[in-house]
């Protein structure tokens, strides 16, 4: 009896023991985020475990060696657990991803993005042949800075002044005592400056699919919402700054028909973003930490 009891435990720590050790293969590839092909010869690995595209015993299994040529990766054995796993090629944004694997699901395939280093902050299409900025935002100077009520707007006018001529001040001509100079007269009044009209905005598919470059690293999610723009009273939009003098009216944000779009971390400071626009214009407000980091105005065709 005893000798089988001795057996009996053994048996079950050797169960616990290949419970512990279970593994799988975690396997993919790596994309440029903006054409949607494969990025050849990146470097994939796993921080903290022995599992790198860099390591000698991987460059030394020929299939494997051949397949990174190509983008794609493969870690076999790999116990059980929570992991990072990151990818990065010279003169590309990095990218890093938490992944996890389970008794149940060992297994794991992953998409991992990068895209060039040169690349400016911005919107741009998705699977372009080279990058395509939507807008870098066109209306920045039209712009409003408004609080949590208002959310966002932008001027329906504002003064060019791109040819706005420079009038220097006059130099007083009355001899000046010994050891003064002469005072430099006002500066006279600049003419009125013409007004120019908010830009058409551009316009957009009902499906949204785009990418965001963001200019600095966002360490907290990243909030993208559209809203319907309409005309309203600048006096009804008191939490909204840059509003000019003369302006009665301005273009808001009707923020109790907002749409909630689809936000995805692609790469360092860069996000997909998705989702169905309603028809008309509309205000996109991108935000971190209830702080607006940028908004476009579009019209949803």
């Amino acid at each position: 009896m005893k000798k089988q009891l001795i057996l009996g435990g053994a048996a079950l720590i050797a169960m616990a023991m290949t419970g512990c050790e279970k593994t799988g293969t975690i396997d993919g590839q790596v994309i440029d985020a903006f054409t949607g092909k494969n990025i050849e010869v990146p470097t994939v690995w796993m921080p903290n475990t022995t599992f790198g595209t860099h390591s000698p015993k991987y460059q030394k299994d020929e299939v494997k060696s051949q397949e990174i040529r190509t983008g794609k990766f493969t870690f076999e054995n790999v116990p059980v657990g929570k992991y990072q796993i990151s990818a990065k090629r010279a003169g590309f944004v990095n990218s890093k991803y938490d992944i996890e694997t389970t008794e149940e699901n060992p297994n794991l395939t992953v998409t991992l993005y990068e895209y060039d280093n040169k690349i400016d902050p911005g919107l741009y299409k998705t699977k372009t042949e080279t990058p395509e900025k939507i807008s870098s935002g066109d209306w920045v100077n039209y712009r409003l800075d408004c609080g949590d009520a208002s959310v966002a707007g932008f001027n329906l006018n504002i003064p060019d002044l791109s040819n706005a001529p420079k009038i220097p001040g006059k130099v007083d001509k009355k001899p000046a005592k010994k050891g003064k100079k002469g005072k430099a007269a006002p500066a006279a009044a600049a003419p009125a400056s013409k007004m120019l009209a908010l830009n058409a905005p551009r316009v957009v598919d009902a499906g949204l699919d785009v990418l965001f470059v963001n200019a600095s690293s966002v360490t907290t999610p990243l909030i993208a919402v559209s809203y319907p723009a309409v005309e309203g009273k600048v006096a009804d939009h008191k939490d909204c700054k840059g509003v000019t003098a003369d302006e009665k009216t301005a273009l808001f944000a009707d923020v109790a028909k907002k749409v909630d779009l689809k936000v995805e971390y692609r790469a360092e400071n860069l996000y997909s973003i998705s989702g169905n626009l309603p028809k008309g214009k509309q205000i996109i407000r991108l935000s971190q930490d209830g702080k607006t980091l940028q908004t476009y105005y579009f019209e949803v065709k």
